[in-house]
């Protein structure tokens, strides 16, 4: 009975290791994600209602060693729908499932990429500003401002698609956050220059936004850093560029 209740707890201690493993990401592994709109396999800013299209959740292995992105499924990824009035009010969730029915993982070597695709039907009677939030597989959250019938005021021009991301997720008073804006798209885009930190109550933290416009032709980046300063709230805070809406969203302990 005693070499039993040995050999059990062997294997549930070998099972721990491996489920740990599959989780584990250390050294300079990091993730980003990027999340875009397609519709008819073209990326879009503008989509009208009843439109069917898919919330791309794209993760890129940014590190320096291998990264695991895994999860229980058969949902691997999910999207949030928020209605964009002044105040973010959630429309409904979304989700990509897989065939698997446990356990899922996928394995990013550095330079590596990994896009997840979640159908998704435009209400009827959505319209306006909308703000998309999704990720997959425990990679960090990202989120894509989209317009829904013909209200995009846009300051990019032809089929620039501008993001904005940070080197991390989670960060402390005294962090420095380093803010990368991207032109993704294939055409020039233009628009004022800095950016601006808010937070969950929608008060403006900082600001850096001002007359001065800057133009990055497709695949450039410009990269700015801000400066946690000590006594800020712990919470979550959205980082904008002058581009557009999009964001990218940090927690602050």
């Amino acid at each position: 009975m005693k070499g039993s209740i040995i050999a059990i707890t062997v294997i549930v201690l070998l099972f721990a290791g491996v489920y740990g493993a599959m989780m584990v990401h250390g050294g300079d592994a990091k993730v980003s994600t990027n999340v875009y709109i397609l519709k008819n396999n073209e990326k879009v800013t503008t989509v009208m209602p009843g439109d069917s299209v898919k919330i791309a959740v794209e993760v890129k292995n940014v590190g320096g060693t291998a990264f695991t992105l895994s999860g229980h499924v058969p949902v691997f990824a999910y999207a949030n729908i928020y209605e964009d009035t002044g105040v973010l009010k959630k429309v409904e969730s979304v989700k990509y499932t897989t065939k698997y029915v446990t356990w899922h993982a996928v394995y990013l070597n550095p330079g590596e990429n990994y896009t997840a695709y979640i159908d998704w039907n435009v209400p009827e009677n959505l319209s306006g500003k909308v703000v998309i939030q999704a990720w997959a597989g425990g990679a960090p959250k990202a989120n894509t401002t989209i317009y829904v019938g013909n209200s995009q005021a846009s300051t990019t021009s032809g089929s620039a698609d501008v993001e904005i991301i940070t080197d991390d997720v989670m960060y402390y008073s005294g962090n420095v956050v380093q803010i990368t804006i991207i032109n993704y798209g294939n055409s020039i885009a233009t628009f004022p220059g800095g950016f601006e930190v808010v937070d969950e109550d929608g008060n403006m933290v900082y600001t850096s936004i001002g007359t001065s416009y800057i133009t990055l032709q497709p695949g450039e980046s410009v990269t700015y850093t801000w400066t946690i300063p000590d006594g800020i709230s712990s919470g979550w805070y959205y980082i904008y560029s002058g581009a557009n809406g999009n964001y990218a969203q940090i927690y602050i302990y």
